[in-house]
């Protein structure tokens, strides 16, 4: 291993600065210098579960939004537009909503009762079309999200088949 941190590990645009950067990162300040940024969305069908379930589910895609977001807009322009997380707080029901400009997608949990629940996503910029309620597949849903937010290209949206 080299002492000198351009020569080690080898960078994209060869940035010293890069050897602190996330690949999510890199992939961030692509995407808004004109280069990929391309991203694609992964769905599944939401189905009712136990309430603590779903609140667990949605507490880890809330987490992982924060710092998703967090890495995201440390690689905008300081004077120009960031991400914004926003929560609904003081109504009883868990959401948040990740917004970038005129877009947006909220994540949240869906009661019917005391007993069930079910996270779904909405978004009038990057939801499946006819799929019914869907939500993030995974915690990785949330980079994809942020390149869909800022990029210029509109992402691929996939509804990933109910397993049997």
């Amino acid at each position: 291993m080299s002492d000198k941190a351009h020569e080690y590990p080898p960078t994209l645009q060869g940035s010293p600065h890069d050897v602190v950067l996330t690949p999510f990162m890199v992939r961030v300040r692509e995407a808004t210098s004109g280069g990929d940024s391309t991203a694609t969305l992964v769905f599944r069908h939401s189905r009712p579960e136990r309430i603590a379930v779903a609140t667990w589910e949605w507490f880890g895609l809330r987490t992982r939004a924060e710092h998703v977001i967090s890495e995201a807009n440390s690689m905008l322009d300081p004077n120009g537009d960031h991400i914004t997380l926003e929560d609904e707080y003081g109504t009883g029901h868990l959401s948040f909503t990740l917004r970038w400009r005129d877009r947006s997608v909220c994540v949240a949990v869906d009661q019917d009762d005391p007993h069930t629940g079910q996270i779904v996503a909405n978004s009038p910029d990057f939801e499946p079309s006819e799929a019914g309620d869907v939500l993030p597949d995974n915690e990785a849903f949330m980079e994809e999200l942020a390149v869909s937010l800022i990029g210029i290209n509109r992402p691929d949206i996939h509804v990933k088949e109910d397993e049997k």
